[in-house]
């Protein structure tokens, strides 16, 4: 296993860089329940911190993140099961579910047999308020960006780009083709975190 790297982020956040990026999430998981961070961001490739600068000075900072990643209680994995969304592909559900087939030179339905078959786990979290990118997607399917963005994207949708799926939580702007749509509700503005979906949390779809 490589050691992780700690890398400053200007005045107030620190970024760990990790050898093997299926331990962000339990790294993220660990940290998330330690006071000193105001805000634990999982990346791409990273998980990054944000504290008090006012109450913690950059380099106790660095001390505590790196005592943190040491420690034999780290979380390595995170335990969430498998969370069910239903897949609805029919009419407005599903506007490039077409598009994106003929591009891969299949019919609709083994394109979703093929997606909904994938080892699903949500990636990260960002672009908007709860939309994931989900990572596992059959890796020999292509598909690109919308070159043209729409203006609003109902919540819910499910996005189709190489390699991942884009589940938005919330109505919005986006330019990802949608192949799919899911009546579960993925954000709770009443709830203390709102954000149902998490990173390391394996999905599974089923056709509705």
């Amino acid at each position: 296993m490589m050691p992780e790297t700690i890398i400053p982020c200007g005045d107030d956040a620190l970024r760990v860089v990790t050898g093997q990026t299926d331990l962000r999430y339990g790294i993220a998981t660990s940290l998330q329940g330690n006071p000193t961070w105001t805000e634990v961001i999982v990346g791409r490739e990273s998980v990054t911190v944000q504290f008090n600068p006012l109450h913690l000075p950059v380099q106790e900072a660095v001390a505590s993140l790196s005592a943190a990643l040491t420690s034999p209680n780290r979380i390595e994995r995170v335990g969430q099961p498998p969370l069910v969304l239903s897949l609805f592909t029919d009419g407005d559900h599903a506007p490039d579910l077409s598009a994106c087939a003929a591009a891969n030179h299949c019919s609709e339905n083994e394109l979703i047999d093929r997606i909904v078959s994938s080892e699903l786990v949500v990636d990260m979290i960002g672009f908007a308020p709860g939309f994931a990118y989900i990572a596992g997607v059959d890796p020999t399917l292509s598909g690109e960006r919308l070159a043209h963005p729409r203006q609003k994207t109902p919540a819910g949708s499910i996005g189709f780009i190489k390699g991942f799926l884009g589940v938005y939580a919330l109505e919005g702007p986006g330019g990802w083709p949608i192949i799919g749509h899911t009546d579960f509700a993925l954000f709770d503005k009443n709830a203390e975190n709102p954000v149902i979906l998490s990173p390391g949390r394996k999905i599974i779809l089923k056709r509705a």
